[in-house]
């Protein structure tokens, strides 16, 4: 249960839980989306989308991205249903946790404590979880490493730097418009995954200077395609870009000093190599194995919750 998923209008919207589920079978996937409507309409509608394609397939288990709206409407799909709940923190969710009103924190409180196990992407995420009283399993999302895979480096310098955040403040666009060649994303131009790739094998930068980031799966499809990422000292961005190894890490918000660091040259297919960890099968076979690790604990009724 979701309510970010890939659409014609954005393509890339939530690719990271399509991706999650693509090829693996036996899964039935409800998307609701707010569409504008009240939340308490929204919230009941993604209640009964679930229990009605739960009770038609018949299902062992409900896993939710992220913790609200689809992780409380999980929970109450799941116990109604008798089967165990996976809920998958995707950082926003807990980051804006103590910004957001009353319903919201109790809400997200409530699915934290009572479902049976709750994954997230990164520690920065992981830290927020504790906060609420609950130990999270830390099981980073993957990338496309069929799609995102390097290859050689275009003619230069100068560097062509890609930004592919969008027009959001909190992706750090002020940056972007200054130093960025080419700038795409919400709010500019969308993409799907397949014209992302291709953008990054035509540059050598990929610029991420978002203020906050939870994980940054973009970070580590540009260092997956071997390019260099000049990215901002933050969250989940610590966990992919290894400084001076496979990009840069900005601390003092001199993105200009930054990008004029950056190596004349590398090999893209040595960059690539470290961040294999984060690929797309690694993530699948991790979350199989929590749900493996569920379902023999507390078993198809259960509602067992650590």
């Amino acid at each position: 249960m979701t309510r970010i998923w890939p659409s014609d209008t954005a393509p890339s919207a939530g690719i990271f839980v399509a991706n999650r589920f693509r090829g693996v079978p036996d899964v039935t996937v409800v998307v609701e989306r707010p569409e504008g409507r009240p939340w308490p309409v929204h919230l009941a509608r993604f209640v009964w989308r679930g229990l009605r394609a739960g009770r038609r397939a018949r299902v062992e288990g409900v896993e939710a991205h992220v913790l609200y709206p689809a992780g409380f409407a999980g929970l109450v799909v799941a116990r109604l249903l008798g089967v165990p709940l996976l809920a998958y923190a995707h950082g926003t969710d807990i980051r804006l946790y103590p910004q957001r009103g009353r319903v919201y924190r109790l809400f997200v409180r409530w699915v934290v404590r009572h479902a049976n196990r709750v994954a997230t992407n990164s520690e920065e995420a992981a830290t927020g979880i504790r906060l609420l009283g609950r130990s999270p399993l830390i099981i980073p999302p993957g990338y496309d490493q069929e799609l995102f895979r390097p290859t050689p480096l275009p003619p230069g310098p100068p560097h062509r730097v890609l930004y592919l955040g969008g027009a959001s403040p909190l992706k750090g666009y002020a940056v972007a418009h200054r130093l960025a060649e080419t700038r795409v994303g919400p709010g500019l131009r969308e993409l799907p995954p397949g014209e992302v790739a291709r953008l990054m094998s035509e540059h050598h930068v990929v610029l991420v200077p978002s203020t906050a980031e939870a994980f940054g799966l973009v970070a580590a499809e540009a260092i997956g395609s071997g390019r260099w990422v000049v990215a901002r000292d933050v969250g989940g961005l610590r966990e992919i870009v290894i400084d001076g190894t496979n990009g840069t890490l900005v601390s003092d918000d001199d993105f200009a000093a930054a990008l004029a660091r950056v190596p004349d040259e590398w090999d893209p297919f040595e960059i690539a190599r470290s961040v294999s960890r984060f690929s797309l099968s690694a993530w699948q076979a991790a979350m199989a194995n929590a749900w493996d690790e569920i379902l023999s604990r507390d078993g198809p009724r259960g509602h067992t919750s650590d």
